[in-house]
C-alpha cells in the first residue's frame, strides 16, 4: 500500500540530529496530532459503535489517567498531557509551526469519518516505530522534553505491547485512502527544516 511508503518516509527522517529547541517544536506539534488523535478517535467510536476493542482501546487514550509524571496526575486525552507541559515550561507555537498545525487540521478534517476513523487504526500501528526514531535524538534535558520523552515511551508501550492498542484495532482495514492524511503529516514535519534539507514538497492527492 502506497501509504506505508509515506510512513516509511517519516521514519527515515533523520530525527537523531534533532537538538532540544527542534524537539520543543516536535513537541508542539505533536500535542496538536494528539489533539486530532483524539478528535478522530471520538469519530471512529460513532462510526463503529458496536466494536467492543475499540471502546477498550479508546478507555486508554480519552479522558484517562494512564499518563502520570510529575504534578501531571489529572484525567485527561493524551493531549492534556503535552499541553500541560508545553505551557508549564512556556513553549510556544511561533508562525510556522501554527501555519502547518492548521493546515495539518484542515487536510484531516477534509477526510470522511471512515478515512478519519481508518487512520486511528493505522497509527496504532505505525507510530511506535516512528516514536523510536524520535527518541534517537541525543538531547532531552531542554525544558518539557523530559515529559514528551515519557510520552513516546509510554505510548511505544501502549501500542506495540501484547494486547495493547494495535492488537486491540488490528481487525480494523486499512487501504490507501490513508495517503492524504500521512501526507499532510509529512508536510507538517517542515516546520523543522533540519529534517527537509534536501526533500522536495509532497503535494496533498486530492
Amino acid at each position: 500500500m502506497h501509504f506505508k511508503n509515506i510512513v516509511r518516509e517519516i521514519r527515515e527522517l533523520p530525527w537523531e540530529q534533532l537538538d532540544g529547541q527542534e524537539l520543543q517544536r516536535l513537541m508542539f506539534i505533536s500535542a496538536v496530532y494528539a489533539r486530532e488523535f483524539a478528535e478522530a478517535l471520538r469519530i471512529a467510536l460513532r462510526v463503529y459503535p458496536e466494536r467492543p476493542e475499540l471502546h477498550a482501546m479508546a478507555r486508554g487514550e480519552l479522558d484517562t489517567t494512564n499518563l502520570r509524571y510529575g504534578d501531571f496526575t489529572q484525567a485527561g486525552d493524551h493531549a492534556d498531557f503535552l499541553s500541560f507541559f508545553l505551557q508549564r515550561h512556556g513553549v510556544r507555537g511561533d508562525t510556522l509551526l501554527l501555519q502547518h498545525a492548521s493546515t495539518y487540521l484542515s487536510a484531516c478534517r477534509q477526510l470522511s469519518p471512515e478515512v478519519r476513523a481508518m487512520s486511528v487504526f493505522s497509527r496504532e500501528e505505525e507510530l511506535s516505530g516512528i516514536f523510536r526514531q524520535i527518541l534517537q535524538a541525543p538531547d532531552w534535558t531542554a525544558p518539557a522534553l523530559p515529559a514528551f520523552q515519557f510520552y513516546l515511551e509510554q505510548h511505544i508501550l501502549f501500542d506495540a505491547a501484547e494486547g495493547g492498542h494495535h492488537d486491540l484495532t488490528r481487525s480494523f482495514a486499512v487501504d490507501d485512502r490513508l495517503v492524504p492524511f500521512y501526507t499532510a503529516r509529512l508536510n507538517t514535519y517542515r516546520s523543522i527544516p533540519r529534517l527537509f534539507e534536501r526533500k522536495p514538497l509532497v503535494e496533498i492527492a486530492a
